[in-house]
Parts: structure tokens; sequence; C-alpha cells
């Protein structure tokens, strides 16, 4: 399944395209996520944990960023993990380009997603997978802005608690983003 995202950042292009690649600083950004070791070569392990309702999958593995093109300002990262509790696995190659905007950048990401095993059920719901990734990184570039906002002295940084993937706020956004969609018509909801 394929997803296209895109955040935004207060900061040009020539001081993101270092931050976004400096993966110990920016992994707990990511809501759930968790550096575990710096393979060095900018490889990674990690693991990461999504918990909506009475599901919750833990994954462990391994991410690389590759095709590195510091002057078009593009990178891709490949990952892969295992559900460790042996429900199947994910595999995501996803490829990140960062654009000047407003003074800021835009940072837009087109990632390929495969699920195998068991977990793959959860992406019979392609609308809603899709909605769990867009509130995932909507938080991830929340509190990356709040990071980039204490550096420079604006802020605080995101608390530890903002930092992990809140399932109620993960669902409450998913609702309002179906319900957005759907211009509020409740016959397209049924």
């Amino acid at each position: 399944m394929k997803i296209d995202v895109s955040f935004t950042v207060p900061v040009p292009p020539d001081r993101a395209w270092p931050l976004l690649l400096d993966v110990p600083r920016i992994a707990p950004c990511v809501p759930g996520a968790s550096l575990t070791e710096d393979l060095g070569d900018n490889r990674y392990k990690g693991k990461a944990t999504v918990k909506v309702g009475p599901v919750q999958l833990a994954f462990a593995g391994e991410a690389s960023i590759t095709g590195i093109d510091e002057a078009a300002r593009t990178a891709r990262v490949v990952a892969k993990g295992a559900d460790q509790k042996g429900r199947g696995s994910a595999s995501a190659t996803a490829d990140f380009a960062l654009v000047e905007e407003d003074g800021g950048t835009r940072v837009n990401v087109a990632t390929e997603i495969q699920l195998v095993g068991a977990v793959a059920q959860y992406g019979r719901a392609t609308g809603l997978i899709k909605d769990i990734a867009t509130q995932i990184v909507d938080q991830f570039a929340a509190n990356l802005r709040a990071e980039i906002a204490a550096e420079n002295g604006e802020g605080e940084a995101a608390p530890a608690a903002a930092r992990e993937l809140s399932a109620m706020k993960l669902i409450g956004g998913v609702i309002k983003s179906k319900f957005s969609r759907s211009g509020g018509n409740d016959e397209e909801t049924r």
C-alpha cells in the first residue's frame, strides 16, 4: 500500500536537512518508537509500538538511510521489522524530499508499506491504515516543531508523554479525518 504525507518545520531546508538525518536526535519525536542501537553507516535498530483499543503491535527491526542526495535534499529510508509476538512482519520504503516553503521546509514523504502474516489483516482497511499513518506523522511533526522551538529558545521540548503514541488522540484524529472527508454526511460513513 502506498501512503503519501507531508509536514512542515519552521526552519529553512539547510537547517532541516541535517536535523532530519540525525536519527538519534529525532527518533524520540516518533510516537511509540525508540532507537535501540546505532549500527553505523546510517543503519539503526529500533522498536515501535502501536496500540489501538485491545490490539497492540510491537515491532522490532532495522532501518537504514540510503540514496542520500545532499544537493536535491532527498533520501530513502528502508525499514523492516517483525511483531514481537510472532503475528507477522512489516517492511517499508520511504522516500523523503525537502522543499523550501515560506521560509520553512515542507517534507514530502512517499511510503510503500507491505504487511505479512496476521498483521496484514489490519491492512485490509487500507483507508484506516493511511489515516493512522497520517496521525503518527502529525504527532511526529508536532514533537519535532516543539524540539526546534526549544532549541531556538522559543519554548520547551515536547514532554515525554506527548512523544508517546496516544491511542485516544489517534482514534479521534481518524474519526475527525473520516468525518471531514464525508462532509458530515452520515450516509457516507455507514
